[in-house]
């Protein structure tokens, strides 16, 4: 067992050393223009409105207004693109990644503030979009960060200053308009569409291969639920489900897409998506497995977030295998324009 063991580490050594074959590095983008779970980090419902322009300000000029709560918080560019950084990605990641990152998060709310400016929504009270997490941007001051990364502070915050400079204010494009730029933690092993997941066949939010993925700490995570958990867990569902008496026949045989995520997935006398799946069982993705035995039911789950755009995982495993931020960019956005 331990020489087995030590083996699957060799391998696993071995697969972070190598090029990625089957990743083949895109032709760069033709410069004629042509376009992260619920918001980032989670960034669900993209809004594929393609009457956003592309038109941008100078270089990290503007401003980004944001709802939190009921005050509305107005941040500088830039810094509202290092405080999403810290957010969004460990500053342990390669500078390409960084940088990857920084131009996906630019365009993702350089979209949403254009499309609020093309159609006012009176809800938000004069910002262009609502607060991507709860405690941000203030759990990521200075003083927060200093606390969050300690003695590497500086070196941490000049790596993320220097890879959002690198790429001020480039966006990402598809038939000339912004992309709905989302981004996930770790995928299934393979990104997913926007049509498993939201029902929009976005030409851009296309499935792709992200192998590097299934090397990533939190890849697959397994979580223990009992028969009255996961009745309590479907009480929300409308109308109700009804179940048998016995709960090893509660789930059937999913449905499952190319990449692995539950598409359908049969409960008592219901089929839910999978999407609805793991928000009522708080998963991790909607790429998991069920099983039942002595009274448990055991869901492993893999990949982490919506899958949908770019895997900030993969996107650091190609950056150490040479990819730059714009063959990152323009690996996991199918058929768009980065700069």
């Amino acid at each position: 067992m331990k020489g087995y063991s030590l083996l699957l580490l060799t391998m696993a050594a071995l697969l972070l050393l190598l090029p990625l074959p089957a990743l083949p590095r895109q032709a760069a983008a033709d410069t004629t223009p042509t376009e992260s779970d619920p918001p980032p980090a989670d960034q669900s419902n993209p809004a594929p409105d393609t009457s956003a322009d592309t038109s941008q300000p100078d270089p990290l000029t503007g401003q980004f207004r944001m709802l939190c709560g009921t005050e509305v918080v107005t941040l500088e560019e830039r810094e509202f693109l290092v405080r999403t950084l810290a957010m969004e990605m460990s500053p342990t990641y390669h500078t390409e990644a960084l940088k990857a990152q920084a131009v996906a998060a630019y365009t993702y709310y350089a979209r949403r503030r254009q499309m609020q400016a093309d159609k006012p929504d009176e809800a938000l009270q004069g910002a262009d979009f609502i607060t991507p997490k709860e405690d941000f941007p203030a759990a990521y001051t200075e003083e927060k960060l200093r606390e969050r990364w300690g003695s590497q502070y500086d070196a941490y915050y000049e790596k993320v200053c220097q890879a959002i400079d690198a790429v001020a204010a480039q966006t990402i494009t598809h038939s000339g308009t912004l992309i709905d730029a989302c981004y996930h933690s770790i995928s299934s092993g393979c990104t997913e569409s926007a049509r498993v997941v939201w029902g929009a066949d976005i030409p851009y939010l296309q499935a792709v291969a992200s192998p590097g993925d299934r090397l990533a700490p939190g890849y697959e995570a397994v979580c223990t639920l009992t028969a009255e958990q996961v009745r309590a867990a479907l009480g929300d569902v409308q109308p109700a489900v009804t179940l048998g008496e016995d709960p090893g026949t509660w789930f059937g045989q999913p449905t499952l897409s190319e990449a692995g995520t539950v598409e359908a997935q049969p409960i008592g006398d219901t089929t839910l998506p999978g999407t609805r799946v793991r928000q009522l069982l708080g998963l991790r993705s909607a790429a998991f497995t069920v099983e039942y035995k002595d009274g448990t039911f055991t869901i492993t789950v893999h990949g982490y977030g919506h899958g949908v755009g770019m895997s900030q995982y993969g996107a650091d495993y190609l950056a150490r295998q040479g990819y730059s931020y714009k063959e990152i960019l323009e690996y996991y956005y199918t058929g768009v324009t980065v700069g």
